[in-house]
């Protein structure tokens, strides 16, 4: 029998993007503003979201699941750091 198909976001969902702001210079956020999500690397210091991986990996058993995911055009880390 063929799986049912359960996509996730990864921003927020799978990851907690704010866990990345406390390990970010004061002067990147500051330079960066609104646009927090160019600074090179954040995306490297993103924690998981409490019990979202254990969902993910539960859900799995059940479901053809896929991660959907974007980066910002103008932060070339931003797609290295999501795929690990």
């Amino acid at each position: 029998m063929k799986k049912k198909i359960l996509y996730f976001d990864m921003d927020n969902v799978l990851v907690d993007f704010k866990s990345a702001f406390p390990k970010v210079p004061q002067e990147q956020l500051d330079k960066y503003g609104v646009d927090v999500d160019k600074i090179p690397g954040i995306f490297s210091l993103m924690k998981p979201m409490p019990g979202g991986l254990d969902a993910f990996e539960q859900l799995s058993k059940h479901y053809d699941t896929y991660i959907l995911s974007t980066a910002p055009w103008d932060n070339p880390s931003a797609w290295i750091d999501k795929i690990l």
